[in-house]
Formats: structure tokens, C-alpha cells, sequence
């Protein structure tokens, strides 16, 4: 009788243990039945589909979507000159920055303004543009390379895995490489460590003089036919190059205005920032 009450007793005590064990560290007991169907319900969670996954990030198939992307700065005074015509429009953009030119309180200042607007994000093209431009050296030293990426990165207090290589349009998207082969080797390191590398669909050209090529109206035009063309890397979508210093003095940063404001009165055309260029995917990890 003792022994049957010493028993009961143990069982009840081990009990209480474990009870007050679960409560301490916030754990549900559950039974076996429960925890196999809890454990069923992970495995057999639905995979969605890449048609799936394109429909949930689907833009409106009745727009026209303009990345315009600024290179090279913090640039004064043609950085600053852009950032005001962007905003005076409400145009988003994507600037991407050169680590080595954020110095000095200005150069400073205009970054910081640009990653406090919502209507910009600030990316990376990079510490020293390919090691001042030296670019056979630049990209057959991948390792480096990647090092100069991420000094730019924390220079400029990047928060966003988008990366332009200098001097290549190169693109990492829709699961492969696309553009200058030269820039694939250091364009697969940056995907392998979760970047995305753009290149571009429409480039405006200066001369070596920082003065633009093509008019404002000419720019308009080589939009409308590039997008009615469908030939972008993502269709119904242009990414558009330019640079910061062209826009230095005001007859050229007059051009940029008349270039955004033209654009922003067609209904059809949507500014807008490349972290929302929904297609751009991973390299496939079997072609590495």
C-alpha cells in the first residue's frame, strides 16, 4: 500500500515539474498527436510558384515605369541641382554613389538629404570606380572588387543590396547574365552574396566637357521609343542612365527639368525607385 502510494505521489511531483518547467520558458506541451501535425503542417506548407510570385508583385499593365538612375555622385554642384528638380516634380530616383566622393561637410550634407527623401534611394557603384577607372584590373580581381563594394557601402551607409558595376552595363536578372561579359565574374560574387546588379536600358551621353548630348525633347523621344520597342530588360519598364555632373550648370540642369516635367504629364509614365523593379531575380546557383 505504501509503495502504491509512493508511486502515485513521484508520478504527480514529475508532473508538476515538467509543468512548471514549460510555464518558465514559455513552452506549449503538446501531445504527440498534436506535435505531428503541427510538424505536418511546415512540410506541407505550399510552394509558390514563380507565377505566383510575379502576380504578387504585378505592376499596372496600363503604365509605363521610368527608373531614372543618377551615377557618380555626390557631385557638386550637378548632384544637388538634381536632387531639387526630382523633388520640385515629386519624381523618384535611384542615385548610385561613389564612396570615394562622399568627402566633405557639402558632399556629406547632400547624401544625407538624399537618403532621408522618400522619394530617393541611395545605391551602390562602388569605392573608387574601378579603382579610378582602371578597369581590365577592376574586374579580373573579383575578391577586390567586392572589398571595394562593401567600403562604399559602409561609406555611404547603404542600406539596400542594389549594386551598378563602373563602366559595364551588366545586369543579374531573370535568373542569368545579361550585358558586358567582362563584369560576369565580380557580377556573380555580388549575387552569390545576395546583391542585385542593374545595368541600364537607355543611356543620355555627355560629352568629356559634362555637356549632354541630346536635347531634352530628343531624350523624350528615345523614351517613348525604346518602351513602344520592347526591347528592356523588363517590359512596360525603362531603366534610364544618367549622370550627376551633367546637370552642374543651369542650362543643362534646365534640360532635366524639361525632361521630367514633359514625362510627368503623360498619365501613362510612373517614376519610380529600382528596389521596386519586381523582376530582378538571383543568378541560377547551377550555372556558378
Amino acid at each position: 500500500m505504501k509503495s502504491t502510494y509512493f508511486l502515485a505521489l513521484s508520478a504527480a511531483f514529475l508532473l508538476l515539474s515538467c509543468n512548471k518547467k514549460d510555464i518558465e520558458t514559455g513552452a506549449t506541451p503538446l501531445s504527440p498527436e498534436k506535435d505531428s501535425v503541427v510538424k505536418d503542417s511546415i512540410e506541407k506548407k505550399p510552394i509558390i510558384s514563380s507565377n505566383e510570385e510575379e502576380t504578387k508583385t504585378m505592376k499596372d499593365t496600363s503604365k509605363y515605369y521610368i527608373y531614372l538612375t543618377l551615377d557618380d555622385g555626390p557631385q557638386l554642384p550637378g548632384t544637388q541641382n538634381c536632387k531639387n528638380i526630382l523633388d520640385k516634380n515629386d519624381a523618384k530616383a535611384t542615385f548610385f554613389m561613389i564612396g570615394l566622393h562622399n568627402s566633405g561637410i557639402e558632399n556629406n550634407k547632400i547624401v544625407d538629404s538624399i537618403h532621408n527623401d522618400p522619394l530617393f534611394i541611395v545605391s551602390n557603384h562602388s569605392e573608387t570606380h574601378a579603382f579610378r577607372n582602371k578597369y581590365k584590373i577592376f574586374y579580373n580581381s573579383p575578391n577586390l572588387s567586392i572589398q571595394d563594394f562593401l567600403q562604399a557601402e559602409n561609406k555611404l551607409s547603404i542600406k539596400n543590396k542594389i549594386v551598378r558595376l563602373p563602366g559595364r552595363n551588366t545586369w543579374a536578372i531573370n535568373n542569368q547574365l545579361k550585358g558586358e561579359s567582362s563584369g560576369f565574374k565580380v557580377a556573380r560574387k555580388l549575387d552569390s552574396m545576395g546583391y542585385s546588379v542593374y545595368g541600364w536600358d537607355l543611356e543620355w551621353r555627355f560629352t568629356h566637357e559634362d555637356i549632354p548630348v541630346e536635347s531634352a525633347h530628343q531624350m523624350v523621344k528615345e523614351v517613348e521609343n525604346v518602351l513602344k520597342s520592347g526591347k528592356t530588360h523588363q517590359p512596360k519598364s525603362i531603366v534610364i542612365l544618367v549622370h550627376d555632373r551633367m546637370f552642374g550648370k543651369p542650362q543643362y540642369a534646365d534640360s532635366l527639368r524639361k525632361f521630367i516635367t514633359t514625362l510627368k504629364k503623360n498619365d501613362s509614365y510612373i517614376f519610380d525607385t529600382l528596389d521596386n523593379y519586381s523582376s530582378l531575380t538571383s543568378l541560377e546557383r547551377e550555372k556558378k
